[in-house]
């Protein structure tokens, strides 16, 4: 690894290899990305499932694609609704090593097993950052430094520019197993008994293979979970051996991960760097897709950063029009989102039952302003079931509009 490059990223998730992938193969910049696994194939914590944006929209290549369906299942305790919503599911860890694969074709480096640590400063503005290779540290230094490093937001974090402490949390957890598999849809089920105070879902993964997984919100969690609850693993097995439209033969990979997030109106350029992906909080918070926004969040940086690489100018000014881009095409509209994951996930089984069923009723436009995330306040209105209780709510949702 060099001393010194034009861009240096911190983090091998899609944000980071996505931005290298535009510098590199939009510009004559020279750009390493810095991982800390072993392979990049090794950070995996993405179920995979995604939909049309990334795949045709990112140029994805379809070896990575596990499998396609045509449709998106919401199901409540006693509900079910099938929506018009096609969908991709990919094989995570073989479309990291595809995007890093991209980055080096293009004639960016990728070097693995290498922590960033913190930023290196000077005159206020990060220069670069120090890092840890095989036991050993070290500086790089860059005209911009992008914090790519996920919800560990290991620069933006110590910069001030995102506070994971003020943020929300959540887990999930799945496994890829081999089996049985009658569903050609990706199922997602809202149901306290089988995910407090979140959601359960399955995916299609190919032949003989599926996903199966859990996550949920801490917050909501603590107010939904029985007494006698197990650890999240306890709750991904029942919810597979629970339902008769599947079974499990043998688990061949687990995916974990955590979620931090808030309302994705953050502090996303600086002197010197900028941040993609869920360092600054970009998983959407309403369903919690994460490939798409960051991805998306990587190339509206990009769109920025190269010029102001090339010019010279790498000040929060000359930067801060990406943060501008994100906070009107996405931030605001996550900001609406927050506060209806903020009803949602603590719905009562009733709720859960005529949410799922409100969606089944959208039409097609706001079926497709569902998955575009363009949902209107009307359109949410339409989605949400009300009970008299939710008004001791309102304080928490003023304070996220």
């Amino acid at each position: 690894m060099n001393g010194r490059y034009d861009v240096v990223v911190a983090g091998g998730g899609p944000a980071g290899l996505q931005f290298a992938r535009e510098v590199a193969g939009r510009s004559e910049l020279d750009v390493a990305v810095l991982e800390a696994n072993d392979e990049l194939s090794d950070n995996d914590k993405s179920t995979g499932g995604t939909f049309h944006q990334v795949v045709d929209g990112f140029d994805v290549d379809d070896d990575v694609v596990m499998d396609t369906n045509d449709h998106v299942v919401f199901e409540g305790p006693d509900s079910r609704e099938r929506l018009p919503i096609p969908g991709y599911v990919l094989d995570f860890p073989a479309f990291l090593e595809f995007l890093g694969d991209e980055v080096a074709s293009a004639g960016g480096e990728v070097h693995t097993d290498v922590r960033v640590l913190d930023p290196v400063m000077s005159a206020g503005a990060v220069t670069g950052v120090r890092y840890r290779d095989d036991g050993t540290e070290g500086t790089v230094s860059a005209d911009l430094v992008v914090d790519a490093t996920g919800p560990a937001a290991t620069l933006a974090g110590s910069l001030g520019m995102f506070g994971r402490e003020a943020a929300q949390r959540g887990i999930g957890k799945e496994y890829e197993v081999t089996g049985d598999y009658e569903g050609d849809a990706m199922l997602f089920r809202f149901d306290h008994d089988v995910a407090p105070g979140g959601y359960a879902w399955t995916f299609p993964a190919g032949d003989g293979v599926f996903k199966a997984g859990v996550c949920w919100v801490d917050d909501f969690y603590a107010e939904h979970a029985s007494d006698d609850d197990g650890p999240i693993d306890d709750y991904v097995e029942d919810w597979i051996a629970s339902d008769p439209r599947w079974e499990m033969n043998e688990v061949r990979a687990v995916h974990a991960g955590e979620v931090v997030s808030d309302n994705s109106i953050n502090r996303r350029a600086d002197d010197g760097i900028v941040a993609v992906g869920d360092s600054v909080s970009s998983i959407n918070p309403l369903f919690g897709e994460g490939i798409r926004p960051a991805m998306e969040s990587a190339r509206m940086a990009a769109d920025v950063a190269i010029p102001a690489v090339r010019g010279g100018d790498t000040s929060r000014e000359a930067l801060a029009a990406y943060e501008r881009r994100w906070n009107e095409e996405r931030g605001r509209a996550w900001t609406l989102q927050r506060a209806v994951g903020e009803l949602l996930y603590d719905f009562d089984a009733a709720q859960q039952d005529s949410f799922v069923r409100n969606a089944g009723a959208l039409s097609g436009q706001q079926v497709e302003r569902l998955q575009e995330y363009r949902l209107t306040l009307r359109d949410l209105l339409g989605l949400y079931p009300p009970r008299p209780g939710d008004v001791l709510k309102l304080p928490a949702l003023l304070r996220h509009l």
